[in-house]
């Protein structure tokens, strides 16, 4: 009974955000920046909602925030789950206020849509997205920095009919065949919120995205690293010669992980507990390589990792 009331008056708070009026936001710069670039990249920043009495409640999303635009990033990627709800006023209100420096610091952002953008209605939530990121036009694109190719998602199938899907995947074979034929692209990095491969104890991997989208990327000599979210927690693993990191530590409630080597699905080469710490990652391209770093959260005494991606291709102007 008291679990009852508890939804029902989570779902009048909600009604209430998504109802209440709010000053129009200040967008997020879009311009893709030259030279040698610094890349910060951080995935679900959600609030845990008031309903999920069961979860983790944390506070220091604005403290990650914070570390890394101190860091100096040229540009930021978030990989999805910006907020609980997409169609709730207050979460964005709670999203504007811990992106501040951001904004502050004029770091262009390139977001994808994860899978709470979707929660609520859709009209609202495009809205609330286009207000903030009015660059992104279209709900998977291409973003192309220092020479590397981003090829940024919307992995929410279930968002999708057959024909759309489908449409999606034509779409990413077009993009990776044209990106691993343009001479001035060393490096493909493929963005999307659902990971392929994931041993999360609370959502599984995305096996369309492993039948349908990772083979494509395989098969191109450029693909070099696939970055997703949605696991609360930080993983690396290896398939061919790409690596396929899971980066969802920016704040969302946590999630255990199977790390027995039994019940595990996929090796993890990251060396970590059950539970991973709150974190960003950085990619920074050498001459002829990308080092990428997972960042913890300061204060948490957790093992950072970093890695070389190596053997990019040359970059003809």
């Amino acid at each position: 009974m008291r679990l009852g009331w508890l939804i029902a008056f989570a779902c009048l708070l909600g009604f209430i955000a998504c109802s209440s009026p709010m000053r129009a936001p200040s967008p997020f710069l879009h311009r893709v920046p030259t030279g040698v670039a610094s890349i910060a990249v951080i995935g679900d920043q959600q609030r845990t909602s008031p309903f999920e009495v069961w979860r983790e409640r944390n506070t220091m999303h604005g403290q990650l925030v914070r570390q890394m635009v101190k860091s100096n990033p040229s540009a930021l990627l978030l990989l999805g789950d910006q907020v609980f709800r997409g169609d709730s006023q207050d979460d964005w209100m709670f999203f504007d206020s811990i992106m501040r420096p951001v904004q502050r610091a004029q770091i262009p952002v390139f977001p994808l849509l994860g899978n709470h953008e979707y929660f609520g209605m859709d009209r609202v939530m495009l809205d609330n997205v286009a207000s903030r990121f009015p660059g992104m036009t279209h709900r998977y694109y291409v973003v192309v920095i220092d020479s590397i190719a981003f090829v940024m998602l919307d992995t929410n199938f279930d968002e999708y009919d057959r024909d759309s899907t489908a449409s999606l995947r034509r779409w990413y074979i077009n993009r990776i065949e044209e990106l691993t034929a343009d001479p001035s692209v060393r490096c493909i990095v493929t963005c999307g919120h659902h990971p392929p491969f994931t041993n999360s104890t609370v959502v599984p991997p995305d096996y369309i995205q492993q039948q349908y989208f990772v083979p494509v990327f395989l098969r191109s000599p450029k693909a070099r690293l696939w970055l997703s979210g949605h696991s609360h927690a930080y993983e690396h693993f290896e398939h061919g010669n790409v690596h396929f990191l899971v980066s969802g530590g920016g704040g969302g409630p946590r999630q255990f992980l199977r790390i027995d080597s039994v019940m595990h699905s996929d090796h993890d080469r990251y060396r970590g507990g059950p539970i991973r710490p709150f974190h960003y990652l950085t990619l920074m391209r050498g001459d002829a390589s990308l080092c990428v770093s997972m960042v913890p959260l300061d204060g948490l005494y957790a093992r950072e990792e970093s890695f070389v991606v190596d053997s990019l291709g040359p970059s003809i102007p």
